[in-house]
């Protein structure tokens, strides 16, 4: 039972194989490897079908064959950006960079207090945090959440980078109060800030005209802080090639007594922020889980 879970989607062979290639192979069959492993994945159903009914909301008016395809496009870039994180951490690969918003960036790095970078399952989330430790001089925290098979989690924590430390979000309770410390510290939070996981506090928000959830610590974090909230996406433009997106700062202030209400502005402006960035690139949201619940079956 163990040896096949190793073979299942969640587990550790895939992530072994694909590190393999990407450091065995000529650099020159690396698409091929890519794409192989890109159409195997199509067979992963759960997956394909969720995929294919986020993109229901994000185009509604496509056609269900159109959708297929683009599950393709969306698991082709998911490889890559998997491909450039082995290539970072073991080759010292650093990929083209263009900046979108670089005015905030500018501020979020020159800020003398601490920050809470807020992002979405996009891009390559760990080659972004590891680049923005290599060239800050903040110390950055990534908060992520643990794999699911425990095997992959062992293999995922083995191969972290140590320019980056990274939180787990297992013990909810205990982790707001590092974080805090850490910005209380003047060091910058990285959180994914479009997917709740289970045990996890959440706020409804409305994306696409569908009723969303959204994880409510960074919210909360930035009020009990005073920290403000960057809104960043790291967009895969080609190979070896991102964008950096900084959207204006979120502050997450106690303005009544409602202080619901106040998070709730925050949400709302979060919610524009992702809304605006997946309808741009939607092949780079990796949201392999329905993003709302409204026939998701």
């Amino acid at each position: 039972m163990k040896l096949a879970r190793r073979f299942l989607v969640h587990g550790v062979f895939w992530r072994q194989f694909l590190r393999w290639a990407v450091i065995n192979v000529p650099i020159w069959i690396e698409p091929a490897i890519l794409g192989f492993w890109s159409a195997l994945f199509l067979m992963w159903e759960p997956g394909r079908r969720a995929v294919m009914h986020n993109l229901r909301a994000i185009k509604p008016h496509s056609w269900p064959l159109a959708n297929f395809f683009r599950v393709y496009r969306v698991l082709w870039n998911f490889a890559w950006t998997i491909a450039d994180n082995v290539r970072h951490h073991e080759d010292d690969m650093i990929p083209d960079w263009e900046f979108t918003g670089i005015e905030h960036f500018d501020a979020l790095q020159s800020r003398d207090g601490g920050a809470i970078i807020l992002t979405a399952h996009m891009g390559s989330y760990d080659v972004g945090a590891q680049l923005f430790a290599k060239y800050s001089q903040k110390k950055i925290v990534m908060v992520r959440a643990p794999e699911i098979d425990p095997e992959t989690r062992k293999y995922e924590e083995a191969h972290l980078n140590d320019e980056v430390r990274v939180s787990f979000n297992t013990a909810a309770s205990d982790l707001a109060f590092d974080l805090l410390s850490a910005l209380q510290n003047g060091n910058v939070v990285a959180i994914q800030g479009d997917r709740v996981t289970p045990g996890v506090a959440f706020v409804e928000t409305t994306l696409f005209g569908k009723t969303a959830r959204v994880p409510a610590g960074p919210f909360a974090l930035a009020m009990a802080a005073r920290a403000p909230i960057f809104p960043l996406f790291v967009i895969r433009l080609g190979r070896r090639k991102y964008r950096l997106l900084t959207c204006p700062p979120i502050e997450v202030m106690r303005t009544s007594r409602d202080r619901d209400a106040d998070i709730a502005r925050g949400v709302e402006q979060w919610s524009r922020a992702l809304e605006s960035t997946i309808r741009d690139a939607w092949h780079q949201w990796f949201a392999f889980e329905p993003f709302y619940m409204e026939n998701a079956a």
